[in-house]
């Protein structure tokens, strides 16, 4: 017994990214089945002794619910916000393959500040400060902006070795979609165009430039595929 607990340990030790993973997905789920529990006994039961609809069952209906009414209702915004994981998936995987310490850095910022923007377009947090809190929008971008200028510049060497020229482009295009936001411009569809189809472009040429960074920097540590993977190092130096 005492052994199996050994090796259990050993192996939460050796997973903990995936320990944490799941524990990130199971907390929120434990503390609403707490609070689901204790919604339905202090609500109690009804005059019939049937159980009432507590507003924990009723909060629980409503995360999980269904958010459009029509299949395409908002499509192209679901489309963005999948897009916009490919280079934030992309970036912390290259991480961990590379060693490069100064790249490593750099795709951990940039992949850091690229979740905070789908975190904030995702559940519109700009949009709830600026309702709740009266936090202006200027406010929310230009902490985004603060952030982007500070790692532009910090790591401006790393920058100009990449294929940077894309990022130039999405960088453009997702400052003209901000803008959008701010400048009244006449009509319906150009305003939308230029807000969302301008995002979902620049997210596609961002995509375009991690891939072929993390696609250049993966060349020097993936072997070649002529190696044996289970051969050693040095034993397939030798061979060569």
């Amino acid at each position: 017994m005492l052994k199996f607990w050994s090796r259990l340990w050993r192996l939460l030790k050796s997973q903990r990214t995936v320990l944490l993973l799941n524990l990130a997905v199971l907390l929120p789920f434990a503390l609403l089945t707490v609070y689901i529990k204790l919604s339905t006994l202090i609500n109690g039961y009804s005059a019939g002794r049937t159980l009432r609809r507590s507003t924990g069952i009723e909060l629980l209906i409503t995360l999980f619910s269904e958010p459009y009414s029509i299949p395409y209702e908002g499509i192209l915004t679901e489309i963005s916000e999948i897009v916009w994981c490919f280079p934030i998936a992309v970036c912390f995987f290259t991480t961990s393959l590379i060693c490069h310490k100064k790249l490593r850095r750099y795709l951990i910022c940039l992949g850091s500040l690229l979740t905070l923007l789908l975190i904030d377009d995702a559940f519109r947090v700009t949009l709830i400060l600026y309702a709740l809190l009266a936090v202006p929008k200027v406010m929310s971008y230009g902490v985004y902006v603060g952030i982007g200028i500070a790692i532009a510049v910090y790591f401006r060497r790393t920058i100009l070795q990449t294929p940077y020229r894309w990022l130039l482009l999405a960088t453009g295009l997702m400052a003209t979609s901000a803008l959008a936001d701010f400048i009244p411009i006449p009509g319906i569809g150009t305003p939308i165009m230029l807000e969302d189809g301008t995002k979902l472009l620049g997210l596609v040429n961002l995509t375009i430039y991690i891939w072929q960074l993390a696609q250049s920097a993966l060349k020097t540590v993936i072997p070649h595929p002529d190696i044996d993977l289970a051969v050693e190092p040095t034993a397939a130096r030798r061979a060569r």
